[in-house]
């Protein structure tokens, strides 16, 4: 009897172990791994870089959690350093949530203390078999300043569809992706931005490039991935 208990817990812990594997991550995950990244205008004039590193990955509320470092830079050749944040990302029952919380305007944050502000997010996410035909779950993240006069800030991402699978090739290399579309609509107090936005996303690595498009559809900006450490 002792056995078959055995037998039966071990296979628990076989079938556990294999759900969890399940999950995709969509950024970067080998720890010190650091991807480089830059962004132009729809004239091919480059406006900024930005990396994003791996810091650490470790189990949490039964599911695995990525730290990733990111750091903005300027565009002179020591590339200064303009902004950086740490930012979870969460693998949990064959899905990987994207933290909202990256589409709030760090450098508009910091103007107010942290007691005035109220936050309330739904993450972004990507199924394990993520594969085109699929529609993916909308998300949000809305900050409500309450230093006087009322302030809010939200960013809202719709209409998110997987659509094909596509090579997409870079100064880092040539990459097998999935092309993903959605619409994005940002508050800041009174006024409204909408555009719509295309990434080509990977496995172990996330977005390869992205692009951006204003409500007429005019190309606003690009973004790909340019070096991988």
């Amino acid at each position: 009897m002792k056995t078959l208990f055995s037998i039966i817990f071990i296979s628990l812990l076989i079938s556990a172990s294999l759900k969890a594997q399940n999950c995709e991550a969509y950024i970067p995950t080998k720890v010190g791994q650091k991807l480089m990244f830059q962004t132009s205008n729809k004239k091919g004039k480059i406006q900024s870089y930005y990396s994003q590193e791996l810091l650490s990955k470790k189990d949490k509320d039964g599911g695995t959690a990525y730290e990733i470092i990111q750091i903005s830079y300027d565009t002179s050749k020591k590339r200064k350093i303009t902004n950086q944040d740490t930012l979870e990302f969460l693998c949990k029952d064959n899905t990987f949530y994207i933290d909202m919380n990256t589409f709030l305007n760090e450098e508009q944050m910091k103007a107010y203390d942290e007691s005035q502000i109220t936050i309330d997010f739904k993450n972004i996410s990507y199924p394990a078999n993520l594969k085109p035909g699929m529609t993916l779950d909308d998300g949000y993240v809305k900050a409500e300043i309450n230093a006087g006069i009322p302030i809010v800030f939200k960013t809202d991402i719709t209409n998110r569809k997987a659509e094909s699978y596509e090579t997409i090739t870079t100064l880092a290399g040539n990459f097998e992706t999935i092309k993903v579309s959605q619409d994005v609509s940002a508050k800041f107090g009174f006024i409204t931005v909408k555009m719509h936005t295309v990434n080509w996303v990977k496995k172990n690595i996330g977005n390869v490039k992205s692009e951006s498009y204003d409500k007429n559809d005019n190309l606003i900006s690009v973004t790909e991935l340019i070096s991988i450490e």
